[in-house]
Formats: structure tokens, sequence, C-alpha cells
């Protein structure tokens, strides 16, 4: 893992894509957009549907190594309103298993917008000790943790590309990438991010073995 410091708390970044707040005993992650697989089915596209297990699976075992009493997930849980009606059996079990382990707080998302699910509130916003939590980062002078853009980056090693999930740090923005197994992202080096930030960002690059801290010149 690799610590970092926002607003004067101590975090970890491990690279499986999860923010811990040790002192707290809080894991936030960003965009789980469960049952991404399933919502193509009406167009005629048929992706296996295990999307939703293999993301709940790996976030239990993540979290169960360390003690951990509070989830706080960013939005985009759901990758549509109708998500839930179309988990398995097996996904629904997972899913019940750790909102009921965890003290599980669910951030609004974008694609959450007229879900209305039954004992589970959605957050605009979720505020502790002076840091906001929310899904997309805004351009307020506060403190933020957001996911919602899924950043990636690009580095070069020898003739080789390689492009992985990574988190976006600035003074009052951090932003974390996409835990979701179906999920995409967008280039750290994209126009959406430059507007964003004002100045260059600190990226910490999320490899196979570590947390990576290059200049930001040096991704692609």
């Amino acid at each position: 893992m690799k610590a970092i410091n926002f607003n004067n708390y101590k975090f970890q970044i491990s690279k499986d894509g999860i923010l811990f707040w040790f002192d707290k005993q809080i894991a936030i992650i960003a965009d789980l957009h469960l049952e991404k697989g399933s919502s193509f089915v009406p167009s005629g596209q048929f992706l296996p549907p295990y999307d939703s297990e293999e993301t709940l699976i790996k976030l239990l075992d993540i979290i169960k190594k360390h003690n951990i009493q509070k989830v706080i997930l960013l939005g985009d849980t759901f990758h549509d309103k109708n998500a839930v009606s179309r988990m398995s059996k097996r996904v629904t079990s997972l899913f019940e298993k750790f909102i009921k382990k965890y003290e599980v707080i669910f951030v609004l998302g974008n694609h959450e917008n007229n879900m209305n699910l039954e004992n589970i509130k959605f957050f605009n916003e979720y505020i502790l000790d002076g840091i906001h939590f929310v899904h997309q980062a805004s351009k307020k002078n506060v403190y933020q943790i957001s996911g919602h853009y899924h950043p990636v980056a690009t580095i070069r090693t020898g003739s080789k590309k390689i492009t992985g999930k990574c988190f976006i740090q600035q003074k009052y923005n951090l932003i974390l990438p996409s835990f979701g197994v179906y999920t995409g992202g967008l280039n750290i080096k994209s126009r959406t991010f430059k507007k964003i930030f004002k100045n260059e960002p600190i990226i910490y690059f999320l490899g196979k073995r570590s947390v990576y801290k290059f200049p930001y010149n040096f991704y692609l």
C-alpha cells in the first residue's frame, strides 16, 4: 500500500483500487457498476453474467483482511435503476452479506438517479471530519473524495505500453479509480481532467504488485 496525506489525515491506497482510512476503520470504494454485464442483454449483446459476482467476491475478500467497520461507496454502485432486479441469487446473497457485515454509506451516482431501494439510503454527499465524499468532483474549495471518472494512466516500459487504473490527487480533490470488473477508464491526459485541475496532479499508478508514484510527465 501507499500512504498519502489528504486534509491532514493519513490514508492508504491499495493496489486493488481501495482507499483505506485505518484510523477510522473505513474503506472507500468507487464505481462498482453492479449488473453492468446484464444491462446489455436488451440490445442483443450477451456478455458473461458474472461481473457482479466477481466484483463483490473481490471486494469482500480484500476488506475482510483489515479491521474495517464502515464502507463508503462513492456512487454508481449499481449500473442502472433496474440492476437489483437482475441480480442472481448468488449475487443477491453476496450483496446482503456485505451490507449486513459493514455499515455501508451509499453516495448517489449519476447511474442511480430515480433508484428507490428498500433499506438503502442514498446521500448526495457524505461529510466526515471536513471531507466531502461525493460521486463527481466539483470545483468547490472543499476537500472532496470522489469517483465517477474511472481514471487510468499509461506508462511505457521498454517497447511496451501499459495502461492501468490510478488515483488522482490535488489539494482539494482525491479521485478514485473504478472498482467494478467491467468498468472502462478515462486517461489522465484527457481534456476532462485538464478542466478539473489547474496544476499537474499527483498520480498513483496501480500495478500488479504495488502502487507507484511517477512524475506527471512520465505518463503518456
